[in-house]
């Protein structure tokens, strides 16, 4: 009895986003393969070279034109591709010659949890902190708080790797990737560092956003009687001015999740993890479209898709919202 509220709520929430937004995402979409395509295909170089060698006789390249169906018309081209990626082929790998969904399979689950980990690591940093720099504003605590924010900003992520790798690297892994399979410590061990120096970054953001959202709430009316009635500032904080200070800042973990999943590929280079990162880069140095096309269209839907579910759990957690939805 206690979940069928918040399942109500979800399943009215995601009826009413999906009706509204479905469109919207279908236009989205679809301009993000055509983008995705076209960027791919106006890169100069020949893929067919490019497999198979500067050595390679005019005959063999025409032939693998031929075979890859790079002799047809642009258009052409995109429509049995769009048309392929519908049914979940993405084509195969020029250089690798597997299929490209085959590739980011075993991939896209190490990038994943890479963001998440970056995801989880940047709300521990950044929630608290608002929380104590919202409640003492203009004090020794906010002050720090912000410059603390303003380095965290400052500094890339690539370059937070570096410096993780040499404080940490007699303390932790700082290399590779270790499967679940090889124990729970030795797999996490791994993910630290990589997780740190990417969600730090994506921290200073989500902290100022639920700071200033947090000293706008404690600003309102509501507060105000409250704070009459004799309710303690922490539960005024947590329960009241949090909540509804939250709502932009989900809009903002939903955006962020997004750059989190690209950020982790370029972390993964770093820390030699075995992600998509890697094997995206090494596609475009090859010039291997199909691989690339397939990663980038991949990380676009899982983009536009946690949007998306950022929009639903508004229904969840403002009431206002569900009481929208069922007027």
């Amino acid at each position: 009895m206690t979940f069928r509220p918040l399942v109500r709520a979800l399943g009215q929430g995601l009826a009413w986003r999906v009706t509204a937004k479905g469109a919207q995402t279908a236009i989205v979409l679809l301009g993000a393969t055509v983008a995705v395509f076209l960027m791919v295909h106006v890169v100069p170089g020949d893929p067919a070279r490019a497999a198979l060698g500067a050595q390679a006789s005019p005959q063999a390249v025409q032939e693998l034109h031929q075979q890859l169906g790079l002799d047809r018309p642009l258009m052409v081209q995109y429509w049995s591709w769009l048309v392929a990626a519908l049914h979940g082929d993405l084509g195969n790998s020029i250089m690798l010659t597997d299929p490209v969904t085959a590739l980011l399979a075993q991939r896209i689950g190490v990038t994943a949890e890479i963001a998440v980990f970056a995801l989880l690591v940047s709300l521990v940093l950044a929630i608290p902190a608002s929380l104590v720099s919202a409640r003492w504003r203009g004090a020794i605590a906010d002050r720090s708080a912000r410059v603390i924010v303003l380095a965290g900003i400052a500094i890339p992520s690539f370059w937070l790797a570096l410096l993780l790798i040499l404080a940490f690297h007699s303390v932790l892994p700082v290399f590779g990737y270790a499967p679940l399979s090889d124990g729970i410590w030795e797999h996490f061990s791994h993910l630290i560092l990589p997780s740190v120096a990417l969600g730090a970054g994506h921290a200073a953001l989500v902290f100022e956003i639920n700071r200033i959202g947090l000293i706008e709430a404690i600003q309102q009316e509501y507060v105000r009687t409250a704070r009459a009635h004799g309710i303690s500032e922490r539960r005024i904080f947590l329960r009241y001015a949090l909540r509804n200070a939250f709502l932009p800042t989900i809009t903002v973990i939903g955006v962020q999740a997004g750059y989190l999943l690209g950020g982790a590929m370029l972390v993964e280079t770093v820390f030699a993890i075995p992600g998509m990162g890697r094997l995206l880069i090494n596609a475009v140095t090859a010039r291997d479209y199909p691989l690339v096309q397939g990663g980038v269209l991949v990380t676009v839907v899982i983009f536009v898709a946690v949007n998306l579910l950022v929009d639903v759990s508004y229904a969840l957690i403002d009431p206002r919202i569900r009481r929208r939805i069922r007027g």
